[in-house]
């Protein structure tokens, strides 16, 4: 029966719409710049290693911030991205599947026509399209009462069509507005390296020479704290996967911090994380707020090694603590992966 297809295509549609209505809120998601994050105002450069240091830190520091921003609506964006192919090849399906029943009842109210059974005025539609069947049916009593609740189903799966069109086409739009608001972000973290760079470029040929060596000194005893890990001591219900994580940070240690790396030469503080617990089979998204939003919450006191420790509410900086009050971060660009006592962290989670 044609009304027993219409209902079929109108449960689908039904199906449909669920999936939609949750495109629609992650599109809606705003993500929020940290507090003072943006371009730094221009300053006079500093003429002390100790003063350009400090200037290259903030520098760095709102830039690393920055990147969390950019790392999680460039997960927002690959969500939304994914779930709008999904929601366009099921829009696909289904208007092909309303077109072919649609023809199935112009088809039928044409074959009645001609055994008598319909009003002459059936032919005006029947020589038309399918919507225009659709859109003239109120007026056809015959075929209301031949098929009044397929036409009905019809009419309604159309109208969900329609609809599903429109928000599809929302999520294509909100798309196109990350998009534009990744190159904003991009470009206000280069700016802000360049401007650490250009503080560094001010001073001294001798003065750079010793923050080179004072970095290199920093990588080359990263380095050699990889060969110094022991499985540490692990309590919680999740040693087996806490010690593969902290394992993986330390094989990472002496690598180079990058903006949105994610391994396996470059790291940033979120791409450290997610890539160490990745390791023990546990998915984290790459964003240091996104991290903290899904984690089971610990205290700061309770921390065992693999917890994550986070920084601000929500987070802009992210490490994974491996016992005796000490962590492994990856910090801000100039810095590489490394130990680092815990400090001002705001927040635990556990994986």
């Amino acid at each position: 029966m044609a009304s027993s297809s219409f209902l079929s295509v109108r449960a689908r549609l039904t199906r449909f719409r669920l999936p939609v209505v949750a495109l629609t809120a992650a599109a809606a998601a705003v993500v929020v710049m940290p507090a003072g994050v943006g371009s730094a105002s221009p300053a006079a450069h500093p003429t002390t290693i100790a003063a350009a240091q400090a200037r290259v830190a903030a520098l760095n520091d709102r830039a690393e911030q920055l990147t969390e921003a950019y790392n999680t609506a460039t997960g927002v964006l690959s969500t939304l991205q994914r779930k709008e192919r999904i929601t366009n090849r099921q829009l696909s399906h289904d208007r092909a599947q309303l077109t072919k029943v649609t023809k199935v009842l112009s088809a039928g109210a044409a074959a009645a026509y001609k055994s008598g059974g319909l009003d002459p005025t059936i032919s005006l539609v029947t020589s038309g399209t399918a919507q225009t069947f659709l859109d003239q049916t109120s007026s056809l009593t015959e075929v209301a009462r031949y098929e009044a609740t397929a036409v009905s189903t019809a009419s309604a799966a159309q109208r969900d069509v329609a609809a599903a069109e429109k928000i599809h086409s929302a999520q294509v739009a909100q798309e196109h507005k990350i998009v534009s608001s990744l190159a904003s972000q991009k470009s206000q973290i280069n700016s802000l390296l360049n401007q650490a760079q250009a503080v560094l470029s001010h001073l001294k040929a001798a003065q750079r020479a010793r923050i080179a060596a004072q970095q290199q000194a920093t990588v080359q005893h990263a380095v050699a704290q990889r060969t110094s890990y022991h499985p540490p001591a692990y309590t919680g219900a999740a040693a087996g996967q806490a010690a593969v994580a902290v394992k993986f940070a330390y094989a990472q240690l002496g690598k180079p911090y990058v903006w949105g790396g994610a391994g396996p030469n470059s790291f940033d503080c979120s791409g450290l994380t997610m890539r160490a617990w990745g390791a023990a089979g546990v998915s984290l998204p790459h964003s240091a707020a996104g991290q903290q939003g899904m984690l089971h919450s610990v205290s700061l006191s309770a921390m065992q090694p693999g917890d994550l420790v986070f920084y601000g509410s929500p987070a802009y900086h992210v490490a994974i603590y491996i016992g005796g009050g000490r962590q492994i971060a990856a910090p801000h660009t100039g810095t590489v992966v490394q130990i680092q006592s815990v400090s001002g962290a705001t927040s635990a989670g556990r994986p």
